[in-house]
């Protein structure tokens, strides 16, 4: 069995300092890391040159560490994409539809075109919470804000007031 360690209190009842019931946290001062970060800081320079000697040499360990660190390998950017049909689609639904279609044809990765419909997606929650703001708006009385739901309709003309 594991002893429990005893609170220590005054006469009174009181904790003394110290000796709270709560964890005390995190530790004061500087963690490991920041101190052998300290400790490295005014050698950077040098490290790094030593580093990329060795890697000259033939050093697998340093080429792996130079190539990581100081070369990383870029990040790919995002893949440009047409889809067939979807600034004529007039509803969500259709929307996702082209967006499949177009995967389904192969004309975008599987990649891109779930990434199309997570932001389809976002966008069609983004509408419904527009769409909820508006009608409680009108509930209320106060004049309606223009929002995403109006992006999404094609009419041109005005409604009658």
């Amino acid at each position: 069995m594991t002893e429990k360690t005893q609170v220590k209190r005054a006469e009174g009842g009181k904790l003394l300092p110290g000796h709270g019931l709560k964890s005390p946290g995190r530790p004061r001062g500087k963690s490991p890391s920041e101190q052998v970060r300290d400790l490295i800081e005014p050698h950077k320079a040098e490290i790094i040159a030593k580093a990329v000697q060795l890697a000259k040499m033939g050093d697998p360990t340093s080429i792996k560490v130079c190539l990581e660190r100081l070369a990383p390998a870029p990040r790919p950017e995002a893949e440009k994409v047409v889809v067939p049909g979807l600034k004529e689609a007039e509803t969500l639904q259709d929307k996702a539809t082209a967006i499949l279609a177009a995967v389904a044809d192969g004309e975008i990765s599987a990649e891109a075109g779930d990434k199309l419909l997570r932001m389809l997606d976002t966008y069609a929650k983004a509408v419904v919470v527009d769409e909820h703001e508006r009608r409680l708006r009108t509930l209320e009385g106060k004049p309606a804000l223009e929002g995403s739901a109006a992006l999404l309709s094609n009419d041109t003309e005005d409604e009658p007031e």
